[in-house]
């Protein structure tokens, strides 16, 4: 399909940006001279960054909503930048957890977008000055809408996309579509159960041959599982595992597979369910190659859904650690809240490292200035970049941001945020003996008065028994009859939550 190539020769002209600097790094909001132009999503390749994201472009009848793709060096200084308009005058769309971009083998980019009016879902290859090679339609009419295509994997002999189409249920399957080099449909196959909802949310291919797919499903009400698929490249089942209902490792947003075989698991996790609302907090995990859960980690604050707190990209590091990057509302005294960046470092053991909120360079700061980053990615020198959309009331702007390793733009930076979320109390509450035979105890001594929900999960993450505790400075638990193993106890008191590990003999 011809796509219309934009081209401002005179961008130079145009070209500002806000920007606060330092020594290690920078903060920029950049202007390219266009309406409502920002990233919604983010990647970094040998040190250039790449981002992909909306911007309007007038069509001599209306202003039309067209894709944006746009290459920085890494100190933040524009090197090219294209936006792809589409031909029949329809409005492309992403959002911040579909349309993606990927890099591709021939130094070009992969992108996938979704068209509004004539709901379908595009294939876009770029090459590496991101010049349009083609764009494929896949405008399949047994199917409602194609709004939620992640981003494209490459293979061999052309690319995996995958994500969910709504069916003519109106619920929402999980797909993989294989396609060649062009983006031509090879195979298109459903996975599954029709009759609830259910969603891939993210895949990365284990090795040459295999694919691990992460997806959430029948999320309609207070119940819902977490599934990890896992298959061959002609979209054979390999093998699947179900969570049970509401896991402790969350719903499942990402997933990374690990050289031993096991996961590092990224969820929302359900922390209660109000008036129709999930109140939730993020969560990583990791699993062994049986998908036993080694740990389980709750971090940031505990809210509602719809507050949009989360981390949309995840990615390793040299150090062989991890860093997330998305989203998190702050507020601070007596002045309105706001929508900051957020970056999130932990171990592969799960301890939190750091946690960093991050402004964009507006000033003054408060409800008319946000930002939010959709993807992160390392440097060789070790710098961190994350890049998103910054708003200005209601201008939007590309948004960049490079850090050290500890996630500051200048170093030495304030002290880290708080990166679990509030505590129970001052005082740490303390799991003993451990191992357990028979009964252990919770020493308590900073608790918050009033009562506590107490849940001991499994492995798996089964819920082994729940209830309501009074709060005491030592709390006794019972674990005779309970097979040996691993499990969570997790307490929620006073708004706030705290999760400790016990070894049952």
């Amino acid at each position: 399909m011809p796509v219309q190539k934009i081209v401002l020769f005179l961008f130079v002209s145009f070209f500002t940006s806000f920007s606060i600097k330092g020594q290690n790094g920078f903060n920029i909001a950049v202007e390219l001279g266009l309406i409502d132009h920002h990233f919604r999503d983010f990647i970094v390749d040998n040190d250039t960054l790449v981002g992909l994201g909306l911007a309007d472009v007038y069509n001599t009848e209306y202003w039309q909503q067209s894709l944006l793709v746009a290459k920085f060096d890494s100190s933040g200084n524009l090197l090219t930048y294209n936006v792809v308009v589409d031909s029949l005058g329809d409005f492309y769309s992403i959002d911040r957890s579909w349309g993606k971009i990927a890099k591709v083998s021939d130094g070009g980019y992969a992108l996938t977008a979704a068209l509004l009016f004539r709901e379908g879902a595009v294939l876009v290859k770029l090459n590496r000055e991101l010049e349009v090679e083609f764009v494929r339609e896949y405008p399949d009419t047994v199917n409602i809408s194609h709004f939620n295509y992640k981003a494209p994997i490459e293979i061999s002999d052309g690319y995996l996309l995958y994500g969910s189409i709504q069916r003519p249920n109106q619920w929402d399957d999980p797909f993989i579509r294989r396609v060649d080099k062009q983006g031509h449909t090879l195979w298109l196959k459903y996975f599954g159960n029709y009759t609830i909802p259910d969603f891939f949310n993210d895949a990365k291919l284990r090795n040459d041959s295999t694919l691990v797919l992460a997806s959430t499903q029948g999320l309609t009400g207070e119940e819902g599982r977490s599934a990890i698929t896992v298959v061959n490249l002609d979209g054979e089942i390999i093998r699947h595992w179900e969570s049970p209902p509401n896991p402790a490792t969350g719903f499942y947003r990402k997933i990374i597979p690990m050289e031993d075989g096991g996961f590092i698991t990224y969820g929302i996790y359900t922390v209660d369910y109000i008036f129709s609302t999930y109140i939730v907090q993020p969560t990583v995990a990791r699993l062994d190659s049986n998908f036993q859960i080694l740990w389980v980690l709750h971090f940031g604050p505990i809210k509602s859904i719809n507050a949009l707190i989360e981390l949309r990209d995840i990615e390793p590091t040299a150090d062989g650690n991890f860093i997330g990057a998305g989203e998190i509302t702050v507020k601070e005294g007596d002045a309105p809240s706001r929508r900051v960046g957020w970056l999130f470092k932990f171990t592969p053991q799960g301890d939190s490292l750091w946690s960093r909120y991050i402004d964009p360079p507006f000033f003054p700061l408060g409800q008319n200035t946000s930002g939010w980053f959709g993807g992160v990615g390392e440097l060789s020198s070790g710098s961190l970049v994350a890049g998103g959309s910054a708003n200005l009331g209601i201008y939007l702007y590309p948004w960049l941001v490079k850090t050290d390793a500890n996630g500051c733009i200048e170093a030495p930076c304030e002290p880290v945020n708080a990166a679990a979320g509030p505590a129970l109390s001052d005082t740490e509450p303390l799991l003993f003996p451990n191992p357990a035979s028979g009964r252990f105890y919770l020493s308590w001594p900073g608790r918050p008065p009033g009562e506590a929900r107490c849940t001991l999960l499994d492995a798996q993450g089964r819920v082994a028994w729940r209830g309501l505790r009074h709060t005491e400075a030592l709390m006794e638990f019972e674990a005779g009859g309970l097979p040996a193993g691993l499990y969570f106890l997790e307490v929620v008191a006073d708004g706030r939550r705290w999760t400790g590990k016990v070894s049952v003999q």
